[in-house]
């Protein structure tokens, strides 16, 4: 009886296991309705504000920048409802200011405006998904994987991007660390003529998954790299993201595909069923 415990319990613990190895490799891929979030109080409807809201159990901030005439300060982002997303008002446009411009646009081109995400765990974007946009729709990710500063995520934020260009958010100084994931156009190929209509328009942006916490998403400009686009202006507003299903390992840690998991898996039973074959023998 004893014996046929012990055989029991190890076999359990195969199988526990086994179902631990997978679940600590995956985790359920999160949507992030960026319309309705909370404003924090800091600077609240003025330059500098932010919205922040849950999802999954992970928290993101978004903090919006726009260009001052020469480089990137912060903006004042704005919900325009549901049905639109989150604009930005650079300190160039003005609080107020009519549409288009108090979408996330890249008008004056040189520093286009850009919303920086933060988020508590480190995610894997999967698509970023526009609400309103005019004469086209073309955008920009990039991920953070740099050393930061700050006593706050509002000040980590001021210190990647306030001071830059486009030209040099991934080139050195305090901006070093912005990686390109790509620069996304819309749908059409020519670029004769822009993405005009208004609704909603999902672009899948991450296909190399990266991981980090800390996203930047622009209207487009070729001064960060990645590629040439078409000469549009670009007016979008942000509605929401998404996570893929996918979560690293911890550093230094490989875990098994689900094959090689299997495979492990039954070798241990073998492993088991050979040792009770030996003490049936001894019985």
């Amino acid at each position: 009886m004893q014996k046929n415990f012990s055989l029991k319990l190890g076999l359990r613990s195969v199988f526990t296991g086994a179902l631990l190895l997978v679940s600590s490799s995956s985790m359920a891929a999160s949507t992030w309705s960026l319309s309705g979030c909370t404003q924090g109080a800091t600077n609240a409807n003025n330059f500098g504000n932010s919205y922040s809201c849950s999802a999954g159990g992970n928290t993101v901030s978004a903090f919006a920048f726009g260009s001052n005439g020469t480089s990137y300060a912060a903006a004042r982002m704005a919900d325009w409802g549901s049905g639109s997303g989150l604009g930005v008002e650079s300190v160039v446009d003005g609080l107020g200011t009519a549409s288009p411009e108090h979408a996330m646009d890249n008008n004056p081109s040189g520093s286009p405006d850009l919303i920086v995400l933060k988020f508590t765990t480190a995610v894997a974007l999967d698509y970023v998904k526009l609400g309103w946009t005019s004469s086209d729709a073309d955008i920009t990710v990039m991920a953070y994987t740099g050393a930061l500063t700050g006593s706050t995520d509002q000040a980590k934020a001021t210190n990647l991007i306030g001071g830059k260009t486009a030209s040099n958010l991934t080139t050195g100084g305090a901006g070093a660390g912005w990686a390109m994931v790509s620069n996304y156009g819309d749908a059409d190929p020519s670029g004769a003529t822009g993405d005009a209509a208004s609704g909603t328009d999902v672009k899948y942006v991450n296909s190399s998954n990266v991981v980090s916490s800390w996203w930047l998403i622009s209207a487009y400009n070729s001064g960060f790299g990645g590629g040439t686009l078409d000469s549009l202006a670009d007016y979008v507003k942000l509605l929401s993201v998404a996570s893929k299903d996918i979560v690293p390992p911890p550093p230094g840690v490989k875990v098994p595909e689900p094959a090689s998991l299997a495979l492990t898996s039954l070798a241990l039973l073998g492993a088991f069923g050979a040792r009770r074959r030996q003490l049936r023998k001894q019985a």
